[in-house]
């Protein structure tokens, strides 16, 4: 690609008398979300990089009648079901993945770190219902009740009985906790202290009516509690529900009902055999680990808690599912930026190409006026072409620009035949740009400003897009993530040209046509501006026209070295 146009259009366009900023267009700030009418939704700026697929009309000699509304929309369609499709479907994985093992973990942990399900019903009835329980009848009014010589006595011998009958059944159900001569006690025939009386008198000895009676509350209070969580268990089919983490579990409220629960983690994990089910499509197949998730549930001996565990160093199973998934998203995802990156790059190859084309014209044009101007000037001047009366000076401009003006050739007296030739006065030339650069700024430099500041921006855009390629392609997972992202961002802000921008209705090859035709042409700006110089006899335009005696008067006026006159001076 020739850079030297683009050099001279930016020189001639910054100079003092026409100093033009060219705009940049800076890469768009960095985003984590994947904007609408990027590359990822259905829009003619991603369809544009499809081979296949129309994005207008196009008809034919064997279709008498063309819908144009289905072939307007033909590319997108290809785009949506071709490339699109695919990054849906790994999305879906990717998001029903996460899902799985967020609602894996939670199900494992959900009950202050230990599983939300039921493991192990009988201990579970213990350490989880009677324990808590049994404490908060302790703690309740019912002991209040006792004589306040009998609280502390009958209280310890609940707990000791409740520990006997929840810890150690077989080995305390029937041991008397007497270890005097039971009988003698019995009969009266021993002393005892009051502690004594009490071992003595527990129901494996012999049945205390206030110990009686405060074990009924108790157990009943118990025995209500473990119906209770029964009952919440066969509703959740073995799952527990939500609580407040009230102490007691009989009276904590229940924030989501223990069937929730359960229905909403089979629909998870039942997710990947659905989405088998449903795949009609080689793009809708998921990875084999996630499908085979519910397998290993059911095969490996450590069960639902095994997708949890780490097993010899190796990554947990969860999380292999959703590495796997994720990787499946982000090579779909890079599919969809690597063809839009290379047709954007195709694209913005002949934009680039084609904008310095209009920048060439444009400085091809400023070119020919600025000679054609010397060239006037010259010729205005002084030229030995043997026709004096067509130039302001009689010779050569000195080495200070003065020169004599002519007024008129030499004359012969026929009497005397003595010569005499005239003498004008002294001119002190000035010349300027001034003619072609009214031209310039008024018909050229809008346009130039505007290529410039394309020139540059397809350059950035075209540096953006290599790296770009560069972030996608590469090994880094993060820069490949980065460069999805802005490629994304990039085409949703229409900061990247499309294929209209280089060939469409107002695209700039169309723009170019243009330009060489209304500048360059045979009838163009260039052509016309320098007959007009040249031929019209109204000055202006015609400045340069030495045909017209008044031109030459008016300069010679103006460069009167000894009595200028500016008002004559030749103005655009």
């Amino acid at each position: 690609m020739k850079k030297f146009p683009y050099f001279i259009l930016t020189i001639i366009l910054c100079s003092p008398s026409l100093a033009v900023a060219a705009d940049t267009t800076t890469p768009p700030p960095d985003s984590l979300n994947l904007q609408r009418q990027g590359i990822f939704d259905c829009n003619q700026n991603g369809a544009y990089s499809m081979s296949v697929g129309a994005l207008g009309a196009t008809g034919g000699v064997f279709v008498p009648v063309a819908d144009s509304t289905v072939e307007l929309n033909t590319g997108t369609i290809v785009y949506k079901e071709c490339v699109l499709r695919e990054v849906v479907n790994r999305e879906r994985e990717a998001a029903t993945a996460g899902l799985g093992r967020t609602a894996i973990n939670a199900i494992q942990t959900g009950r202050n770190g230990n599983p939300q399900y039921v493991v192990n019903g009988p201990q579970e009835l213990v350490t989880n219902v009677s324990d808590p329980a049994f404490l908060s009848f302790l703690q309740g009014p019912a002991l209040k009740t006792l004589n306040p010589a009998l609280q502390t006595p009958i209280t310890r011998a609940m707990v000791r009985y409740y520990e006997g009958e929840t810890r150690l059944p077989q080995a305390t159900s029937l041991k008397c906790p007497y270890a005097g001569d039971l009988r003698a006690f019995q009969n009266g025939q021993t002393q005892f202290t009051i502690a004594e009386f009490l071992s003595a008198s527990s129901p494996q000895c012999d049945p205390v009516i206030a110990l009686f009676l405060a074990q009924d509350v108790a157990n009943a209070q118990i025995a209500r509690c473990e119906a209770y969580m029964r009952d919440q268990w066969n509703w959740g089919r073995g799952y527990y529900p939500r609580t407040d983490d009230a102490q007691d579990p009989c009276k904590a409220k229940i924030r989501t009902p223990a069937a929730t629960i359960q229905q909403s983690f089979q629909t998870i994990i039942d997710s990947p055999v659905r989405q088998l089910e449903s795949a009609n499509d080689i793009g809708q197949m998921i990875n084999a680990l996630y499908a085979g998730m519910t397998t290993q549930i059911i095969s490996d001996n450590q069960g639902l808690a095994g997708l949890t565990q780490s097993i010899g160093g190796q990554p947990r199973y969860i999380d292999r599912v959703v590495t796997e998934a994720a990787q499946g998203l982000r090579n779909a995802a890079t599919n969809v930026a690597i063809q839009n990156l290379q047709a954007a790059q195709q694209v913005e190859a002949l934009y680039f190409q084609t904008v310095n084309a209009m920048g060439a014209a444009l400085t091809t044009a400023i070119q020919q006026l600025r000679s054609a101007e010397r060239q006037c000037w010259n010729l205005i001047i002084y030229q030995n072409d043997g026709k004096p009366e067509r130039h302001a000076c009689v010779g050569p401009l000195a080495a200070d620009k003065t020169c004599t003006a002519y007024v008129g050739g030499c004359t012969t007296d026929p009497d005397t035949q003595v010569q005499t030739c005239p003498t004008g006065p002294v001119l002190q030339v000035s010349t300027s740009t001034a003619f072609s650069q009214s031209v310039i700024a008024r018909s050229i430099q809008p346009l130039a400003t505007t290529t410039l500041a394309r020139i540059e921006a397809s350059q950035n855009a075209l540096s953006l897009i290599s790296r770009l390629i560069e972030g996608v392609t590469g090994a880094s997972l993060d820069a490949q993530r980065l460069a999805i992202v802005q490629l994304n961002s990039l085409v949703a802000q229409k900061l990247l040209h499309i294929q209209p921008d280089l060939d469409g209705q107002n695209g700039v090859i169309k723009q170019l046509d243009n330009i060489q035709t209304a500048i360059l042409g045979s009838e163009g700006l260039v052509v016309t501006t320098i007959k007009e110089w040249a031929d019209s006899t109204n000055i202006p335009p015609g400045w340069c026209n030495v045909n017209n005696p008044a031109v030459l008067t008016a300069w010679k006026k103006c460069w009167d070295k000894n009595n200028p006159d500016r008002s004559a001076c030749p103005t655009p």
